[in-house]
């Protein structure tokens, strides 16, 4: 047995325009600050490294599988303090890792994603994972003052660290933003 590594990608294809704090650059001028060179960027749940990617479409979960093969999924309403702010910018997906086996589920780490329209899993729900991919929900498009300027996908860790490229980097599906470990030997419960 040995220590495996999962990496948790990008949920689509797009520009990273928050890391830490907020690009002061862009895709087409990028600023190339790892941690950003704007503002502090604010965590929806208080969790760590938060990461924006803009783009717009369906929000995946996208691992390295067979290290991550059970995933349970939290829906809540963790993102934008802003009352007039609807639910579609509020909403968040957690995501618990977990690398199944035959002695339990061998928890990895959590990821979260924030600003979550039409939600494909559900609150509680296990999944065993078949493939590297799973249908969360699509990007919130629009904006809404105090809390978005636009489709994009907020991500937030709990445990592990974080990889993602630099600010103004254009990303893809296959691009690393978190990394988690977790040896392989453990009894798990």
């Amino acid at each position: 047995m040995a220590i495996v590594t999962v990496y948790v990608r990008s949920p689509f294809s797009g520009c990273i325009t928050g890391r830490n704090n907020y690009c002061n650059g862009n895709c087409s001028n990028p600023d190339g600050n790892c941690n950003g060179s704007g503002n502090q960027h604010g965590t929806c749940r208080g969790w760590s490294n938060p990461v924006d990617i803009g783009g717009s479409g369906n929000v995946y979960l996208r691992v390295n599988y067979p290290n991550v093969r059970r995933a349970i999924t939290y829906i809540g309403l963790h993102c934008c303090g802003s009352a007039s702010c609807g639910d579609n910018f509020k909403r968040t997906i957690s995501v618990e890792l977990y690398g199944l086996n035959n002695t339990g589920y061998c928890y990895i780490g959590t990821v979260m994603y924030g600003h979550v329209s039409n939600p494909a899993v559900t609150n509680g729900g296990i999944y065993n994972l078949t493939s590297s991919i799973l249908l969360l929900g699509t990007a919130t498009t629009g904006s809404c003052t105090g809390c978005s300027t636009g489709a994009h996908s907020h991500m937030e860790r709990l445990g592990g660290s974080v990889v993602a490229p630099c600010c103004g980097a254009t990303v893809t599906t296959s691009t690393n933003i978190y990394k988690f470990t977790w040896d392989n030997a453990q009894v798990c419960d």
